[in-house]
């Protein structure tokens, strides 16, 4: 464990294992603690390293407040520089899915792979009101309530059954991790304020997408969406899992990741063809990007009660 002092950011961060980089970027109001369930699996594989994001868990920001997810994915850039990495392979989930497309949009050379999991490219109607929904939570209720609703929201019916001793622990661990409600708020306006433009839409990484069957915090409709519009990537919907796949079902999800990370560049995952997968091949490409208007930032701002 260890902190770099960057331009930004008191940024806390671990280093485990050993083989090419790996960043594994958590995803709303979540700590690098996220990744201990994989990390042990990974890190026979790959030198990981393990952000807390800027103002989460124990990294602290500076003066200057975050506005826009480029300013979390140039607290990573930055990162790297300090480790004197030139290209890493990137895995984020939900908020750190969307912060680690900004990462291969912004800076491509420094991307090998990467890995999206439970996360979309563009706020859909449906995407629009459950991030006001959240929003409503943090502010609303108490932070153990919150967590609770977003097990309850973000895990497969069947895993919440069978496993509410694990539920009931990730619970008290996220209560005292004492995440502030003003850093998850202040996530999701970033969040709000950063959805790609059409015409600035494009990852060359070879890329994995993930979902789970039941997430309703991101429907894995729109991370295949999603996927078409990134060449060359693979869709992969992971069956009886919510919103954390690699949590639910890690048996079944890192193999998965593994090879792809590990494969050559142009192989295709699950065969050995020789050539990459295409997202496209499974439907017709959708154009689904577009930027937020003034009007749809007001609405999130006054769900917020920042207005």
């Amino acid at each position: 464990m260890a902190w770099a002092d960057l331009t930004d950011v008191q940024c806390y961060y671990e280093l485990l294992g050993e083989g090419d980089p790996l960043l594994l970027i958590p995803g709303l109001g979540t700590t690098c603690r996220l990744w201990d369930g994989i990390a042990p699996e990974l890190a026979q594989h790959f030198s990981l390293i393990l952000p807390d994001n800027r103002d989460v868990g124990k990294s602290i920001g500076k003066t200057r407040t975050p506005r826009m997810l480029s300013d979390f994915s140039a607290d990573l850039i930055e990162l790297l520089d300090r480790l004197q990495i030139e290209r890493a392979h990137v895995l984020g989930i939900s908020l750190g899915g969307v912060i680690a497309q900004r990462l291969a949009i912004d800076h491509p050379g420094r991307v090998n792979r990467l890995v999206l999991v439970s996360c979309s490219n563009h706020f859909w109607p449906y995407l629009t009101e459950m991030t006001k929904l959240l929003g409503k939570m943090v502010g609303g209720i108490s932070l153990t309530a919150y967590q609770r609703t977003m097990e309850l929201l973000g895990t497969a019916p069947e895993y919440f059954d069978a496993h509410q001793d694990r539920i009931n622990q990730k619970i008290a661990a996220a209560k005292k991790s004492r995440i502030s409600r003003r850093a998850v708020l202040r996530q999701l306006r970033c969040l709000a304020a950063s959805e790609p433009r059409p015409d600035e839409y494009r990852i060359e990484s070879p890329t994995l997408v993930l979902s789970g069957e039941y997430d309703v915090i991101v429907p894995h409709c729109y991370a295949s969406r999603m996927a078409r519009d990134i060449p060359g990537s693979v869709f992969e919907l992971v069956s009886n899992c919510g919103h954390n796949p690699l949590d639910e079902a890690p048996d079944r999800v890192l193999p998965r990741v593994i090879k792809f990370l590990e494969s050559k560049p142009n192989q295709r995952l699950g065969d050995d063809s020789g050539e990459e997968g295409r997202a496209g091949e499974r439907g017709r490409p959708i154009r689904s990007a577009y930027a937020w208007t003034d009007r749809q930032c007001d609405s999130l701002a006054e769900a917020f009660g920042e207005r």
